[in-house]
């Protein structure tokens, strides 16, 4: 089954006008849109909790006979679209989920103690404690295999023989593959756990993470 391309041009436009509205957002979390000539789209992601940011991955967005079928997403270089291989990205987009979630006790400043001589009181909040749930990165073969994201909503996933039972129907009218959807996860699972690089002569070495606790 085929899309009229111009049918599948104005959906892609209308998805596009979402970020264009909340580009500033879009831009602080490090999400940038470099380049969009039908039916591709560049996208760069950099890290803003490192100092000095940095853009370690850019994606490539197919979106030809969207959303018929979902969009095609391959790893590459932002600054001159080569594709990155898993050993080149070096990062698994690794997935946390809650184990358990405690409330803090708030400290109260002791009775009869002079309000000016008053410590403030701790904020409340809650303790999370979090376990490894699987990464969305994956590549077959060795660590110069092109990698894929595995997710609903991606071709890759739906083009894999092991998902042949999760069809891209069954997820297209919850918006699985809608492109902010997609740039929202690589962001969220992506540049934003990244808070710190260790550096090498010729590049990067590896990454320092912190997971978002802000996990559905």
């Amino acid at each position: 089954m085929y899309a009229d391309p111009a049918v599948v041009r104005r959906k892609v436009e209308r998805e596009l006008k979402e970020y264009v509205e909340h580009i500033d957002q879009y831009r602080a979390r490090g999400i940038w849109v470099l380049e969009y000539i039908f039916p591709e789209l560049l996208v760069a992601f950099a890290s803003p909790k490192t100092k000095p940011a940095v853009a370690p991955y850019g994606v490539l967005l197919d979106l030809r006979n969207y959303d018929v079928e979902p969009p095609s997403i391959r790893f590459v270089n932002p600054f001159t679209r080569a594709p990155l291989t898993a050993a080149e990205l070096n990062y698994a987009f690794p997935r946390y989920e809650v184990v358990s979630k405690a409330p803090v006790q708030v400290q109260r400043p002791p009775a009869g103690e002079p309000a000016a001589e008053q410590p403030p009181a701790a904020p409340q909040g809650f303790q999370v404690q979090l376990r490894p749930a699987g990464n969305l990165l994956q590549f077959w073969g060795p660590a110069d295999d092109h990698p894929f994201i595995c997710l609903a909503g991606v071709r890759e996933y739906h083009d894999n023989p092991g998902h042949t039972s999760d069809s891209w129907w069954l997820h297209r009218a919850m918006g699985a593959g809608r492109i902010v959807t997609l740039l929202n996860t690589l962001s969220k699972y992506g540049t934003e756990q990244i808070v710190d690089m260790s550096y090498q002569a010729f590049g990067f070495r590896e990454f320092l993470i912190q997971p978002n606790l802000n996990f559905a």
